[in-house]
């Protein structure tokens, strides 16, 4: 009878916290972050309610473990998701880079965030049961800021926002990146910033970035502001976070600005690996080298235009020695059946156990569009990888891991080039420094004095514990945009300059006026 006695009192020493993790469904990348965090800390025993905000009730709910408040679909609110399905969108297609592609994927996001973010604070007693719960701290992405907004209304002992990817709206919590060298998160990581043309360019991506966070959440202010008059702007009330959490790995990120309170936590997501059944483990034996091929959940390879798809399969068929293994939404397509079928070293699946391959010393290379969860996964597991990002911070993460010399970049635009693809491919299996820095990055990883599981638990226990600390808040928060960037110095400066040059030259008329004149006395003399 001791050791359950004694086990008994020791949870009874635990503190355990009430916590509110917002969880809007939108997207499976999202999704599956905010479930994580919810079931670890369930794990380490706290009280978690999960308000799953159902924007598209067709995705999962990501968290397994916590207590579920259900919010049901506001009418139109799966807009910024069903956008990408239609059966004639080649995402590869599309350009979101431009100023015109990024504004209108805002005012799609800011459409289906408003629909959804309305119908959850207008359900009868929802709010003031949120109220009454008392959470001591409330997690939730500042990606879509309702959770950011209902945070005022329902008051938390602690605000704590994090990020599935880079953190968007940085500038909102005080860590105020340089807009000429520092990496946004759509910024392109192929370019080196000793040139004036890259830094120009990172700083209009800066520009998109900050629109786009801007048009987005604008609408959103609005419905706040309508049905809770007074309620802070999402800027004031995320300023007095407790702590932040992104989705990130210094090891394979770029070194930037950043503040105290900014605890990374990547790679949290990613499992433990189980060893790959008699048929996956027969695949990986079939030919000398083998190549995964996946591009996510939303950029789906069969909604691919053809001429994409054969010029992929026409790269993949130059090397009769590797297996290509490619997720594939639909096996029974003419171009299943007809064409890859024909290709006898490429297989075709709508489904893999990603984790488990990845972690399989049998794979070569990894061809993925850089979603922040797999570039976790290339990590944690040290594989090679050839990226092709399709938007958002993708971009940023394929350079930041080539950045690192394990993988290369390799354009969207390009994959309906067969030669170049074949290229890119040869060029990622032939060099072996690839494998080294990634192998080198895995066991730095696997070395980290503490994991993203305890650095989260542990950061959250502190913020709920004590609430946010006036001392982790930057100064700069209470600047002006005139002050923070030091405008007013520089006008001052340029204004004595300007004085100066003034003061100068009116000495240099005055010297000069009294040389002329001596020189004048003395001819006069000399006559």
């Amino acid at each position: 009878m001791r050791v359950p006695v004694v086990f008994l009192l020791y949870l009874s020493c635990i503190n355990s916290y009430n916590i509110l993790v917002y969880i809007p469904k939108f997207a499976i990348s999202h999704i599956h972050f905010m479930g994580k965090l919810a079931d670890t800390l369930v794990d380490a025993g706290h009280n978690v309610t999960a308000l799953i905000s159902e924007m598209d009730a067709n995705l999962p709910d990501g968290t397994k473990k916590a207590r579920i408040l259900r919010i049901s679909p506001a009418e139109g609110a799966d807009h910024m998701t069903t956008q990408f399905e239609m059966e004639d969108t080649d995402i590869f297609d599309m350009d979101f880079e431009s100023y015109t592609a990024i504004t209108d994927n805002a005012r799609a996001n800011a459409v289906s965030f408003c629909r959804q973010c309305r119908k959850l604070l207008t359900t009868p007693g929802l709010v003031e049961r949120l109220k009454n719960d008392q959470f001591d701290a409330f997690i939730m992405e500042n990606f879509d800021n309702c959770g950011v907004g209902l945070s005022h209304i329902i008051s938390p002992k602690a605000l704590i926002p994090v990020s599935s990817s880079s953190i968007f709206g940085i500038e909102d919590l005080g860590a105020y990146p340089s807009l000429v060298t520092d990496h946004h998160p759509f910024s392109d990581g192929k370019l080196h910033y000793t040139s004036v043309w890259a830094r120009l360019k990172n700083f209009y991506t800066w520009f998109l970035v900050k629109t786009f966070y801007d048009i987005q959440n604008g609408p959103l202010q609005q419905i706040f502001d309508e049905l809770y008059p007074g309620t802070p702007t999402f800027s004031e009330i995320i300023a007095n976070a407790a702590v932040i959490f992104p989705n990130t790995e210094p090891l394979i990120d770029y070194a930037k600005a950043t503040i105290s309170k900014i605890v990374p936590i990547g790679g949290i997501t990613v499992g433990e690996p189980k060893p790959l059944n008699e048929y996956w483990s027969a695949l990986m034996t079939l030919r000398p080298r083998t190549v995964l091929v996946s591009f996510g959940s939303i950029c789906k390879s069969v909604l691919m235009k053809h001429s994409r798809k054969t010029a992929i399969l026409e790269a993949f068929s130059s090397f009769p020695d590797t297996t290509f293994i490619w997720k594939y939404e639909n096996s029974s397509d003419s171009f299943s059946t007809l064409e890859a079928a024909n290709v006898p070293n490429v297989v075709l699946t709508e489904w893999m156990p990603q984790l488990d391959i990845l972690a399989d010393s049998r794979l070569n290379l990894f061809i993925s569009h850089a979603g922040m969860a797999s570039c976790h996964e290339i990590a944690k597991f040290g594989v090679p990888s050839l990226l092709v990002p399709i938007f958002g911070d993708q971009i940023q993460n394929a350079g930041a891991l080539a950045n690192a010399g394990v993988a290369e970049v390799f354009d969207k635009f390009d994959m309906s080039d067969a030669k170049k693809l074949q290229n890119a491919v040869g060029k990622m299996l032939s060099d072996p420094t690839y494998k080294e820095e990634a192998s080198r990055i895995r066991n730095q990883i696997a070395s980290q004095p503490s994991s993203p599981a305890e650095r989260l638990v542990k950061n959250v226990e502190f913020a709920a514990r004590f609430g946010p600390s006036k001392s982790l808040k930057p100064l700069a928060l209470e600047l002006s945009t005139i002050q923070l960037y030091g405008i007013d110095l520089a006008l001052i400066l340029f204004a004595a300059i300007i004085v100066l040059i003034i003061l100068l030259s009116s000495a240099l008329r005055f010297a000069r006026r009294i040389i002329s004149s001596i020189r004048i006395q003395k001819v006069q003399k000399e006559e």
